[in-house]
């Protein structure tokens, strides 16, 4: 409902079953006490972090906020990366990233279905101002940057 993304202090917790989500990034069982989490790194994170909805919508919302920013391609980027991680990208990250937009785009404005059944994902209204493919491919770079590990992990 309306209140879906509220902050919230308190949140249910069980001991045996912990959500997927954080048995898979190694969260603590909560039987003790943790003061340092174990460092591990598995594929099974990114395949969280790629698909799980909850991931997927928030993607779709940093993309949203990427397309609303205006400015031509290499601006977006950037903006992707000042703003996910605080710092600007390099050469070599920028053509990587304008590779995977260049692909995706095609893809989506090739499969306009694709690009609509990926907007969807999620509980958060669809934007109909934004063009399906365009937000699609956008929401592929943003899920792109929020897997790379210095956006999981901050030291």
């Amino acid at each position: 409902g309306e209140e879906l993304y509220r902050r919230g202090l308190y949140t249910h917790w069980q001991r045996q079953y912990l959500h997927p989500s954080l048995l898979v990034f190694d969260a603590p069982n909560r039987e003790e006490c943790t003061a340092e989490r174990p460092r591990s790194n598995t594929p099974l994170q990114s395949l969280v972090l790629l698909n799980d909805p909850t991931y997927i919508e928030a993607a779709r919302s940093f993309a949203e906020l990427i397309l609303r920013r205006g400015g031509d391609e290499m601006d977006k980027l950037r903006y992707t990366f000042e703003r996910a991680l605080s710092r600007s990208p390099t050469a070599q990250e920028l053509e990587v990233l304008e590779g995977l937009y260049r692909s995706h785009l095609e893809q989506f404005r090739g499969s306009v279905s694709s690009a609509k059944e990926l907007r969807g994902v999620g509980s958060r209204p669809v934007p109909e101002d934004l063009d399906a493919a365009q937000l699609a491919a956008w929401t592929s770079v943003a899920r792109a940057v929020m897997n790379l590990h210095e956006f999981i992990t901050r030291y």
